[in-house]
């Protein structure tokens, strides 16, 4: 797959906490904590790599400056 593929899963600050917004449903996921919505993003892209596709989690800080990427390559079928 192409970076154009993957499937992105963001943490970005929100009033009163951090969001994290994945394509696994319209409503993001509210932390009070970053450590936890960071936490639980890498948890989800590994999920959709074990399903066999590419992910990339993508953190902002509080000023909204993406600050960090990790990609997840697709699980070969056995």
């Amino acid at each position: 797959m192409t970076p154009d593929t993957d499937h992105h899963i963001s943490v970005v600050p929100v009033e009163g906490g951090w969001q994290v917004h994945s394509p696994f449903d319209d409503t993001p996921l509210m932390f009070l904590s970053g450590a936890k919505a960071e936490e639980k993003a890498k948890a989800l892209a590994e999920r959709l790599a074990a399903a066999g596709r590419d992910a990339q989690v993508l953190i902002h800080d509080r000023t909204s400056a993406l600050i960090g990427t990790w990609r997840y390559f697709a699980c070969e079928a056995p």
